[in-house]
């Protein structure tokens, strides 16, 4: 496996999980506001799919 596209996946990989941890702590606190949680949920998971599919899986 190339070391590179593997070092950026993990960078993308902590950044893609300071972003969920950050949305859901902002949106848990936020009041009126209504989330369609399932589409948040296949948004967050189609991103952490496609990049664990590009950079560990080299698809």
């Amino acid at each position: 496996m190339d070391a590179g596209k593997s070092l950026w996946g993990v960078v993308l990989a902590i950044l893609f999980l300071y972003c969920l941890v950050a949305f859901v702590g902002n949106a848990s606190r936020s009041q009126g506001v209504k989330y369609n949680w399932f589409g948040v949920v296949m948004s967050f998971s189609t991103i952490g799919l496609a990049i664990y599919l590009v950079f560990f899986r080299q698809l």
